[in-house]
């Protein structure tokens, strides 16, 4: 285990986080991970809390959060009850996106494959072209915001 004072480059911060110096420069820019300290001469310097922000930021990202959420939940943080409740929110929020994300996924793979193998039975007609091209127009009509 690091001394708690422990201070990292930027290319070992990141490596010890599992990213590119790029992502730690981009979550700076974000305003996810504060600015960092410089050494005298004049290299980024990073402490032990960069890099337990960085784990939470990527771990909070496979889970589905947006960096906007990241950014929201690390501004709560320290909050208690305030933050707990605001990230089930945001995860319950999600979690319905998902879900109907997922309702119209299943509703254009089914369609799709239904189409497809009606169409490899006519296989050669002008009009399954014509089908498929219609079917694809209709199903950009959902994802659109």
């Amino acid at each position: 285990m690091a001394p708690p004072d422990q201070r990292y480059l930027i290319g070992q911060l990141a490596k010890l986080a599992g990213v590119k110096p790029d992502t730690v420069r981009f979550y700076e820019r974000a305003g996810l991970l504060p600015k960092p300290g410089r050494s005298p001469n004049g290299y980024r310097s990073y402490g032990k809390p960069a890099l337990d922000e960085i784990r939470f930021i990527r771990k909070a990202q496979s889970l589905g959060f947006s960096l906007d959420e990241i950014r929201r939940i690390l501004s709560l943080r320290g909050q208690g009850k305030t933050t707990c409740r605001c990230v089930v929110a945001m995860a319950e929020a999600t979690l319905s996106e998902t879900e109907t994300k997922l309702k119209e996924l299943q509703n254009f793979r089914d369609n799709l494959a239904s189409n497809l193998t009606r169409w490899r039975k006519t296989a050669g007609r002008v009009k399954a072209v014509a089908e498929f091209c219609a079917l694809i127009e209709s199903s950009g009509g959902g994802t659109e915001k």
